[in-house]
């Protein structure tokens, strides 16, 4: 029995992160892939300590709670501190890193980073709870998770093409690479806390609505990778008089730098 609930606690964690690997044009090496999605495991030791402490200042399953408290509460000890784990490991091991020179590398790179950390999670959720737990975790918290991870890379990449010409807009993005995913994750997990009838329904609502415009986000950034990568296959980029933006997709007339985006073309 247990070995069928960790299956079924890994599967959707697997499947995930092959919908957004198999997304990407060109794919990442598998072995940084792995390191990623090893040190979102790994994130799980520091996370698990921290949210210890804090929960002991900023509880988030006490009963009465309103959505003012348990927002507060749940983005201070819970959303901040599995984001903030999770976006250390994506900038370290993929921003950093000299494989993310394409507009989609670091969505890859996040989503892993994020759904390592979910994998870990579910398996002791689903094997403390049971076969019913792994259906509803499946299509509830394991898409939730990889959506705050689409949109922590999203913001990332948007760091990536303003980093050249344009310092305050690279740390606007920054930020919002690590304030966008933990305001998302806070929604999710207060309006589960508080667990009244309309929060249910209101959790439900705003969980579908997030899946279905981070997904809608990762198939638009793949487009665009896929259209800069066929403009690379017919020798429109690199050779004759027009060049463009691996980033933006600008015409940048032969510069070294897109003077649109302030991508390093050469």
């Amino acid at each position: 029995m247990e070995l069928i609930l960790l299956v079924a606690a890994i599967i959707p964690v697997i499947i995930l992160c092959n919908h957004v690997y198999q997304k990407d044009i060109n794919k990442e090496p598998k072995k940084l892939l792995f390191k990623i999605f090893m040190f979102g495991v790994l994130s799980c030791i520091p996370i698990v300590i921290v949210e210890l402490l804090l929960g002991e200042i900023f509880p988030v399953e006490k009963e009465g709670m309103n959505f003012v408290t348990a927002f507060i509460n749940v983005f201070i000890s819970i959303a901040l501190v599995e984001e903030g784990f999770k976006w250390i490991v994506t900038k370290k091991c993929g921003y950093d890193n000299k494989e993310f020179d394409e507009v989609y590398d670091i969505i890859v790179y996040a989503v892993f980073a994020s759904l390592g950390f979910a994998c870990l999670e579910n398996i002791l959720y689903v094997l403390g709870n049971g076969l019913g737990n792994a259906l509803l975790r499946a299509v509830t918290s394991i898409p939730g998770h990889a959506c705050f991870g689409i949109s922590m890379g999203y913001y990332l990449s948007k760091a990536k093409i303003n980093s050249y010409n344009n310092s305050s807009k690279t740390k606007n993005t920054m930020l919002l690479s690590i304030v966008v995913p933990t305001l998302l994750h806070t929604a999710y997990d207060a309006l589960l806390f508080i667990a009244s009838d309309l929060s249910i329904i209101l959790f439900f609502v705003f969980d579908i609505t997030m899946v279905v415009y981070c997904f809608k986000l990762v198939n638009k950034m793949a487009r665009v990778q896929s259209y800069m990568n066929n403009m690379y296959n017919n020798n429109y980029i690199n050779q004759g008089s027009m060049k463009y933006c691996p980033m933006c997709g600008s015409n940048n007339n032969n510069f070294t730098y897109c003077p649109y985006c302030g991508y390093r073309i050469k």
